[in-house]
């Protein structure tokens, strides 16, 4: 914890004052008041002897927008996209990774830096974030101006989240393996590589092996969430005994040859994965049951703790260092007491070649944009279109039932599923926005207004329907322990799922 006369010395520092306003440049500033919550946004930080003012005013940390500005003390919660759009000059990609465990923080930071170089990304930085892992930080400039003739600046967050997730999947395919004997292996194996057993793994964490991989169709190489199962439906002819075999789920089928009703048999059908493939899967370790990338939710206005920034809970800073020495890195190098300036700049502006990430940036993007398109090919929400009133509470499952009563950790996590939820189930704006207001007074500590307000603009804006996260991915439900499953949750794969077919038998119960 955060001592006071500490925390003046600390921030009372000209070289710490002037380095946190070196890094400020161009962004949004918000300052936390310990246990009070932040201030009044936006805010600017200019000159350095503002810090020790706030400071005795009672600051204790200060964070900052990764998205850059032309003057940002015009932005409000309430503008309109084409005028944030005006104000923004840029964004950086921040991804920020924590974890309860220390080591695997350090292991995950060092091979996404490995990534990072593996693209041609020299102008990587890294800085401790102050408790629990690291922020590893790309400049604007080393990505492309354009892509798709869009704009870059204009797409954050979503090029971030794709960069991201596109990150995670490369240093999970090139860089962690499961051997046989369920070690896992994190490194090239040839420089640098560290062995940590599936057993020990599970004494770290208190997670089963099934909880800590995924399973990877060895055919289509999608995620297996369950054994799948298919009804086949045979019509056969009473007359001329043809047959017609379909998936389609029809209630009756004239005979081409013969013009009368074929009799109807359905047949059960089971395969390891839905493309029907029954080969043995491949099984991944995988990192986000681990590790949280903050990065994945992010939205417009998101905040990071700037460099040199106190933590609050841990009291120590959040300092910069040389990323080449993330794996000897520890924590008692961050105490205020010791803390120097380093040579290294968290996003150094000077650093990078042009176009220096575009490689990665356009196969980041071309990644998502595939597997958009193999999701709306599938038809995976197309039975969600189809709704056409809102499904009641009632008729929620348990974990979202849970949440809506508040929730102690995890907050931007849950309005992130929460809102998805709703629109999914076919709540309109304003039910939506009433009821994450109803639920946010629950939270033992609310979420700032700005991020209520900036997360709603955001999906109102975006009229797509994106489903939550899956039941199975272990980085929402019960790693935030609301996962509460009862006798029906066993039948579906997504919250979603659990209320459209709660809300289908009981239309069909109506009916008879």
């Amino acid at each position: 914890m955060l001592n006071q006369s500490t925390l003046l010395r600390y921030y009372k520092r000209k070289d710490i004052q002037q380095a946190m306003v070196d890094s400020a440049l161009n962004r949004e500033v918000a300052i936390k008041y310990s246990d009070k919550g932040f201030g009044k946004r936006p805010d600017i930080l200019k000159y350095p002897e503002e810090i020790i003012d706030l400071a005795k005013q009672g600051a204790t940390s200060f964070h900052a927008s990764e998205e850059l500005w032309t003057n940002p003390t015009l932005i409000s919660p309430n503008m309109k996209k084409s005028n944030v759009t005006k104000l923004r000059k840029g964004w950086d990609l921040i991804l920020d990774i924590d974890s309860p465990f220390w080591k695997i923080a350090k292991i995950t930071a060092w091979l996404i830096v490995q990534g990072l170089k593996d693209f041609g990304i020299d102008s990587v930085s890294v800085k401790f974030s102050g408790n629990k892992g690291f922020h590893i930080g790309v400049p604007f400039e080393a990505f492309p101006k354009q892509y798709k003739e869009k704009e870059t600046k204009n797409l954050f967050p979503i090029a971030a989240r794709e960069m991201a997730l596109y990150l995670l999947k490369y240093i999970t395919d090139k860089y962690i393996k499961v051997e046989a004997n369920n070690d896992i292996i994190f490194g090239d194996g040839l420089n640098k590589k560290y062995r940590i057993s599936y057993q020990k793994l599970q004494e770290l964490t208190g997670k089963s092996i099934d909880e800590l991989t995924i399973n990877i169709c060895s055919k289509c190489e999608k995620e297996i969430k369950e054994k799948n199962k298919d009804k086949e439906i045979e019509f056969i002819c009473p007359k001329c005994d043809s047959s017609i075999k379909t998936i389609t789920e029809l209630q009756f089928k004239l005979c081409p040859k013969c013009n009368v009703h074929m009799e109807k048999k359905e047949i059960e059908r089971h395969s390891i994965c839905e493309c029907g493939s029954n080969e043995e899967p491949k099984k991944l370790f995988n990192p986000l049951s681990i590790i949280e990338v903050d990065t994945i939710l992010i939205s417009s206005r998101h905040l990071f703790r700037m460099p040199y920034s106190l933590h609050e809970k841990s009291g120590m800073a959040s300092i910069p260092f040389n990323p080449e020495k993330i794996l000897k890195f520890e924590k008692k190098y961050a105490n205020p007491e010791i803390v120097k300036i380093s040579k290294h700049i968290f996003i150094d502006r000077k650093k990078p070649k042009e176009n220096e990430a575009k490689e990665l940036f356009e196969k980041a993007m071309a990644f998502g944009e595939e597997k958009e398109r193999k999701e709306t090919e599938s038809g995976s929400n197309k039975e969600f279109e189809a709704l056409t009133e809102a499904i009641p509470e009632v008729l929620f499952p348990p974990c979202i039932k849970k949440m809506l009563s508040g929730v102690e950790d995890g907050r931007k996590r849950t309005v992130f599923i929460l809102i998805n939820f709703l629109k999914s189930v076919g709540w309109d704006y304003e039910m939506i926005e009433k009821k994450i207001r109803e639920w946010n007074k629950n939270n033992q500590e609310p979420l700032k207004e700005t991020i209520i307000v900036g997360q709603l603009r955001y999906h109102k804006r975006n009229k797509e329907k994106i489903l939550p996260p899956n039941c199975s991915n272990q980085m929402y439900y019960k790693d935030m322990q609301i996962c509460m499953p009862d006798n029906f949750c066993k039948k579906i794969k997504n919250p979603v799922n659990y209320s459209i077919l709660k809300s289908r038998g009981i239309n069909k119960q109506g009916k008879k």
